[in-house]
């Protein structure tokens, strides 16, 4: 798998492409270029030693023989008479200045570097180096020479690459192949110029670019730059990008990462990886090391905190938004906590920092919406309309969103306004027409506006998209008991114990409601108070027996098998902590109780009856 990168990482790659001073001596920014004199002494110091090959500068040497020219050469030698020391010398530096023809060229090209900086004065220069090697130049010069032919037509490739950022249009092929073009035969000039392969190297990254041509720059950074850890996990990045296969880039990641350790874009990438191979663990050690390099990242910070609260590591994701927080405080880190807060259950603590975003940045429609839904959750229906009203305005496009349509919808069921509701939850199913949660809300709301028929027929089609979605058993099945369908409701009932139900408030709920129909219910052939008193016993027992109405189902199931003794006691004890608690279903308790002392089973069949009134339609939805 190939990753393929972001157009705006390439941007990114390609403006760091700065003007590098490889190609420029030390001393030139500190001279101008009629500082001539001054630049002959430091060239003699500089230079002349171990570029030439003499004691003394070649330029002050050309300088002096223009004023008074060798004669020596002028010296006819003879056959019958031996050259004498003197001569020999005379010819050796013949020979010395036949090789080294070309150095004049090369002063030249030196004192002209100093200020060349437009395209045609950096051709230029080039082409005043190629004579100076072409002349002919010492072993030394030479390869000084080609080196700052190498460096110029890197900052000629720079500069062409950077008329590609800037937006290339219709020329933007051309100017990516003018650049390589010029970096080749930069790197064949200087086959050691490391810049010169990254940036041959992220050219290829572009659109189009050639994935091998990638790998073999980047190799040579990689063995260039063995003595620079930072450049050699840049290399090593570089490399894995566009490597053929997982296992090479992984290790192309590993290295990166093991040569320089700081490198910010070599853990990104592996997090990145790790991520999309469901290595989450390892991909969140990336990202806190990231994090604890720059607390002040906030994008890393928000998909670390992400990645723990997917692996359930809810406490690590809020002791590291905390310490993010503490070095950068930010509207968008206060909201993620909050948020986080708000799935725990610590509303207070979630309700401060919506506060605190809020106060950085008034016009956050999430946190408004977020503190909208806790008020509701609280029973401040003013609060909340103030904050959902307040969100729309500041952003109006909000009000066509899932968020918050939720808040008015909830709002809608606070106010008793059940059909509003039922629309709003409506819209939110029908932009989530896969998410089952959502519909066995408007299940539920159907079931309160009393429309038993429409609430089955949804969880109907949930329970065709998935047989063994529990809730959607249990929303069916407490249904059907509501229309006196009671085989239909064991069925069900039945059906979503065997399918497996490891939420303890959710399996005593189903347990007690089979153990009551089962105990209850006017059908001779349904009835069965053996397996009543079992699965009431476990819901008791999964409640801590601190639940009236489930006491008073075990209690319906003693009275069924005739065992009215322990039917009064258990009984008594719902009607007891029925009391204490001030159950809104005493009396019927009290019935109860008083059925059993006199001798007689509970009988019950719930009847529903169906809301006729037609719904409203979105459009006819009153304001909140």
């Amino acid at each position: 798998m190939q990753l393929t990168p972001d157009p705006s990482v390439d941007t990114t790659i390609l403006t760091r492409c700065s003007r590098l001073a490889s190609g420029r001596p030390w001393w030139s920014n500190c001279l101008t270029a009629p500082d001539r004199s001054a630049l002959l002494a430091i060239v003699a110091v500089v230079c002349g030693c171990w570029m030439f090959g003499t004691g003394a500068p070649t330029i002050a040497q050309d300088s002096a023989s223009e004023a008074s020219p060798a004669s020596t050469a002028d010296a006819p030698a003879t056959a019958e008479k031996p050259a004498t020391a003197e001569e020999s010398s005379d010819d050796d530096v013949d020979n010395a200045n036949d090789s080294n023809a070309g150095q004049a060229d090369l002063d030249e090209a030196i004192i002209r570097r100093i200020d060349a900086e437009t395209p045609k004065q950096l051709d230029a220069l080039i082409a005043l180096l190629e004579s100076a090697v072409a002349k002919g130049l010492t072993e030394e010069s030479q390869s000084f020479a080609e080196k700052m032919i190498g460096s110029i037509q890197l900052e000629r490739a720079q500069a062409i690459a950077s008329q590609l950022i800037q937006g290339g249009g219709l020329r933007a092929r051309q100017l990516r192949k003018e650049a390589l073009d010029t970096l080749r035969a930069a790197v064949k000039n200087d086959p050691d110029l490391v810049e010169a392969y990254q940036l041959i190297a992220r050219l290829h990254l572009l659109p189009d670019g050639d994935a091998e041509e990638v790998r073999k720059a980047a190799t040579k950074v990689i063995e260039l730059s063995a003595d620079d850890p930072a450049t050699q996990s840049g290399g090593y990045v570089l490399r894995a990008l566009r490597q053929s296969d997982d296992e090479a880039r992984n290790a192309d990641l590993d290295a990166a990462v093991k040569s320089d350790p700081k490198n910010a874009e070599a853990r990104q990438a592996r997090a990145l990886v790790r991520l999309q191979a469901d290595d989450i663990n390892g991909a969140v050690d990336d990202l806190k090391a990231l994090l604890k390099q720059d607390p002040t990242n906030q994008s890393v910070a928000q998909l670390t905190v992400e990645q723990l609260v997917n692996l359930g590591r809810t406490d690590d994701a809020l002791a590291l938004l905390s310490e993010a927080l503490q070095a950068s405080p930010s509207e968008g880190l206060y909201r993620l906590r909050g948020i986080i807060y708000r799935a725990e259950g610590k509303e207070d603590e979630a309700l401060e920092d919506f506060g605190k975003a809020l106060a950085m940045q008034p016009k956050d429609p999430v946190s408004l919406l977020q503190r909208a839904e806790i008020s509701l959750s609280r029973g401040d229906v003013k609060s909340a309309k103030r904050d959902l009203n307040e969100a729309i305005r500041v952003e109006p496009r909000v009000a066509d969103s899932v968020a918050a349509v939720r808040v008015r919808c909830y709002i809608a069921v606070e106010e008793g306004r059940l059909p509003d509701a039922i629309n709003d939850m409506n819209l939110i199913v029908q932009a989530n027409p896969e998410d089952d949660f959502w519909a066995l809300q408007l299940a539920n709301l159907y079931l309160q506006d009393k429309r038993p028929r429409k609430a089955i027929e949804l969880t109907t089609e949930i329970l065709d998209r998935d047989p063994e979605n529990v809730s959607a058993l249990r929303t069916r099945a407490d249904t059907l008991l509501g229309l006196g369908d009671h085989a239909a409701a064991i069925k069900d009932y039945e059906l979503a114990i065997k399918t497996g139900v490891d939420n303890p408030t959710q399996r005593s709920g189903i347990l007690n409601n089979l153990a009551w129909v089962l105990a209850t219910s006017p059908k001779d052939p349904l009835r069965d108070g053996q397996r009543s008193i079992e699965f009431g016993t476990e819901a008791a027992e999964l409640t801590d027996f601190k639940e009236p109405h489930i006491l008073s189902t075990l209690a319906a199931g003693y009275a069924e098998t005739g065992n009215f003794d322990e039917a009064i006691k258990w009984s008594t004890k719902a009607v007891e902590l029925g009391r204490e608690l001030e159950h809104d279903q005493v009396e019927q308790l009290e019935e109860e109780l008083k059925s059993y002392q006199d001798g007689k089973p509970w009988r019950e069949e719930q009847e529903t009856e169906e809301n006729r009134v037609p719904l409203l339609s979105p459009d006819d939805l009153i304001d909140t």
